[in-house]
């Protein structure tokens, strides 16, 4: 059983979140509910969930100005929000969950059997929360993500980023100074994760590239040089973007 509070300043969303949960497959008690900022605070510290569904915009604040009054955040977070473009980015590069409003109880299902997954890897979950507030705050080249292999979660800065190369349904991160991390997630999962960031772009089936890190482009045969000597095929499709961001 997983215990679970709910914060949000709709009471429609509240209600229609509580009904998903009675309907849903996930095994979640909802020990109380918060209708702002600072009721949000007072009922974490009453209640300490192991979970808490938290609205990104409320009348007195956000949801990250909720998680800034703990010293350490001790319960995994599932943000509901309206789409946002700006915060979504912010979640996906902190491996942060997130639900959009209207909610589906598929994908309910699927954030809380994720949460539950990881609580006994508590250690992770503070760093990914500063992780996720430092990204709210900062310029693109002052952001971090994380990464997360088999057996650990990396937290690098975006601009070490050399490439990420598809590797099955896994994918190699290459960073500068020719370090390597083997992710748990396939290149679609990157893909996603730098769309409109404007330094980032897929240059062929299996890679994606720092336009930061490029230091020269191949024209008679579409190779794209990086950082550290890294090679990568440029494909036809992409040429013409490629060319354009370069």
């Amino acid at each position: 059983m997983v215990t679970a509070v709910i914060v949000d300043d709709e009471k429609k969303s509240r209600e229609v979140l509580k009904r998903l949960i009675e309907e849903s497959q996930v095994d979640v008690i909802v020990l109380g509910e918060a209708s702002s900022v600072e009721e949000g605070v007072e009922v974490i510290n009453k209640e300490l969930p192991q979970l808490v569904f938290l609205d990104v915009e409320m009348l007195d604040g956000t949801g990250f100005n909720l998680l800034e009054k703990f010293d350490k955040v001790e319960f995994k977070v599932i943000f509901t929000t309206a789409y946002d473009k700006y915060a979504i980015k912010a979640f996906k590069y902190s491996a942060i969950d997130y639900l959009l409003k209207p909610i589906d109880i598929e994908e309910l299902e699927n954030a809380v059997v994720k949460a539950k997954n990881s609580m006994d890897i508590e250690m992770f979950n503070d760093a990914q929360i500063k992780v996720l507030l430092n990204n709210i705050k900062e310029e693109e080249t002052n952001k971090r993500i994380t990464i997360t292999s088999a057996s650990r979660m990396d937290f690098v800065n975006l601009n070490e980023v050399v490439c990420c190369r598809a590797n099955g349904s896994y994918t190699e991160v290459l960073l500068l100074n020719n370090k390597k991390i083997m992710a748990s997630k396939p290149l679609k999962h990157f893909d996603t994760m730098f769309t409109d960031s404007p330094n980032f772009i897929r240059v062929s089936k299996s890679h994606i590239i720092s336009l930061k890190h490029v230091t020269s482009y191949k024209k008679d045969t579409d190779v794209i040089v990086l950082e550290d000597g890294i090679e990568v095929d440029l494909s036809r499709r992409r040429k013409k973007e490629f060319l354009k961001m370069l």
